[in-house]
């Protein structure tokens, strides 16, 4: 029996050969096609590049887009090891109703949005309409008019609504980490779905208490589109780890803040900033280099650097609070804000000025707590005040008159570390800043009209615990032998933040007060009440400086020691680590 060879136009298992008939009706009519009756494309019957490349595209993003049927994670309620720190991920599947459910459920909030969907925002040719513009127009700059797609996909940022990651999710995060981190792969249009959404419904509006924080849309404005996509799922990666315990999170959220951190080294480095041996950044270089190039430039530069620094702080938060990084981001931050011509342009965009007062706010309360007692590198009046359109007040909770009482702490302090003030001078400082504290209530700016009670009553108590984390620091700096006074404090504290909802934003915000009350607790009823207040904020919040919190006071607690004597320690400034109490 003769082997059966295969033709090109005949069959598997017979030597049939296909006749074309090109004269048939039935064929003409449908594609053009050759005598022996194969398609005809292009240029001499190459199939064309263009179409080969759609196909393979759109069969990539299918594959990609589509979600698995019969498997999601199942997050369980897990116990809170603050202490030890161990985290554990606890996955089950689920039942099929519960997928339906889910996938049900983000169909239908993507497709009812009226711009544009996630997917589409992690397509590369998205980031042709927002890369950063080349020219600026020195008014009043309508940013969230022009980004308002992430309001328009997630209406609401109510936590109450609970997605689940599948479980084909974390399997695909174990083989990204089988491989070489240095390949780092790039996760697929569904994961990065995954990760946007989180960041922009579960993790942003717990950064702040801005009722909608802009910097997102200033850094899709002004960065490389890439950049700050990949700053977005860097900050849900690292949150996802404290919230879920995978170490899978971890590594990708590292792998993303690495990339950005090399992009603003790089960045930097072009500017010839950065000592070659020491690596030490020279900032008035940076300043100076930037300051020769066209105006419009400058200021795209500056966002992009102030946005990346704002990442860089906003993760080191995420993961544990401590940072080695964050004078020379503060320093930087505070040298470009100076600048003349970069201020004067910045007080033309509304959004910037929120930026510019969640820096300064990191920067203060670091500075409170920084072991060697430094000075923040902002300026008072970058708080703002009542009478400001954009304030403290309105990003975290506590007005900027607190805050720069809180500038002038930090002045005394130095002062009195270095000897440099009289007694009768302190003695002045210490009744000056008690009086502007207890006018606190004038610094509250009110809702007018009924039904505002309620949330003018919280302001007011927000308010009120930050001003009394205050007193409590400056009687311990100059007074530290009123013990009744200091007891008074922290007795008030706790009747007063036991009283609030614990899931306003502006509660939230309040982690340097909690740190500061917890380390001052002399008494088994103080003691309680602040663990449970710090437990319920890591509930809340799942961030790390909290975990880091909980450590330092349990420490103060045991020891006897101060928290900026802890601070000091070769754990902390001995190895150049500060903390981000915020």
């Amino acid at each position: 029996m003769s082997k059966i060879k295969r033709v090109r136009t005949g069959c598997w298992t017979c030597k049939q050969r296909l006749s074309f008939d090109v004269d048939d009706s039935r064929n003409s009519q449908i594609l053009k096609r050759n005598s022996k009756g194969e398609t005809v494309h292009g240029f001499r019957g190459r199939p064309r590049l263009k179409e080969s490349l759609a196909k393979r595209a759109s069969s990539e993003d299918c594959a990609n887009d589509k979600l698995p049927e019969n498997k999601v994670i199942k997050r369980q309620k897990k116990e809170e090891h603050l202490v030890q720190g161990q985290r554990e991920s606890s996955l089950s599947p689920s039942s099929p109703e519960s997928i339906l459910s889910a996938e049900t459920k983000l169909d239908a909030e993507l497709k009812t949005s009226s711009m544009l969907s996630i997917e589409e925002l992690t397509k590369p040719d998205f980031k042709k309409r927002v890369t950063s513009p080349k020219e600026f127009v020195i008014d009043k700059t309508g940013i969230m008019d022009e980004f308002q797609i992430f309001q328009d996909i997630f209406p609401s940022f109510a936590s109450d609504s609970q997605f689940q990651f599948p479980t084909s999710f974390l399997s695909d995060m174990e083989a990204i980490n089988s491989i070489n981190s240095n390949e780092n792969p790039p996760l697929s249009h569904f994961e990065e779905n995954m990760m946007l959404k989180h960041f922009f419904k579960k993790l942003l509006p717990i950064l702040d208490a801005h009722p909608s924080s802009p910097w997102p849309q200033l850094a899709l404005k002004y960065c490389d589109f890439e950049v700050a996509k990949s700053c977005f799922i860097a900050l849900s990666c690292i949150h996802l780890y404290e919230t879920k315990g995978a170490t899978e999170f971890y590594k990708t959220g590292m792998a993303h803040i690495n990339n950005t951190m090399e992009y603003l080294i790089d960045y930097l480095k072009d500017k010839s900033s950065i000592d070659s041996e020491e690596g030490i950044i020279d900032i008035e270089k940076i300043i100076k280099k930037l300051k020769k190039q066209s105006l419009e430039k400058q200021r795209s530069n500056f966002f992009v650097i102030l946005l990346l620094i704002h990442v860089h702080l906003l993760f080191s938060v995420l993961e544990s609070g401590r940072s080695a990084l964050v004078r020379t981001f503060f320093e930087l931050f505070g040298g470009i804000v100076k600048d003349t011509t970069f201020r004067l342009y910045l007080e033309k965009i509304e959004e910037s000025s929120a930026l510019i007062v969640g820096l300064s706010w990191f920067d203060t309360i670091t500075a409170v707590v920084s072991a060697d007692c430094r000075l923040p590198f902002c300026e008072p009046s970058w708080y703002g005040d009542k009478d400001s359109t954009v304030s403290t007040f309105q990003v975290m909770g506590c007005p900027g008159e607190i805050f720069k009482v809180l500038w002038q702490f930090c002045e005394i302090r130095q002062q009195i570390k270095k000897d440099l003030i009289s007694d009768t001078s302190l003695q002045k400082a210490f009744e000056e800043m008690k009086n502007k504290l207890y006018s606190y209530r004038d610094y509250v700016v009110y809702e007018e009209g009924p039904g505002n009670e309620e949330q003018n009553i919280s302001k007011l108590k927000c308010t009120q615990c930050w001003t009394l984390a205050t007193l409590l620091n400056i009687y311990k700096l100059i007074r530290p032998k009123d013990t009744e006074s200091i007891t008074g404090i922290v007795l008030e504290f706790i009747s007063v933040y036991e009283s609030l909802n614990k899931e306003l934003p502006n509660v939230t915000q309040m982690v340097w007060p909690i740190f500061t009350i917890a380390c001052n607790c002399e008494t088994d009823f103080q003691k309680l009440k602040l663990t449970k207040f710090i437990d319920d904020l890591y509930e809340k919040t799942n961030m790390g400086s909290i975990t880091s919190i909980k450590l330092i006071a349990e420490e103060c607690w045991k020891t006897g020691k101060t928290s900026q004597q802890i601070l000091s320690n070769k754990e902390w400034y001995g190895s150049g680590i500060d903390f981000l109490v915020v």
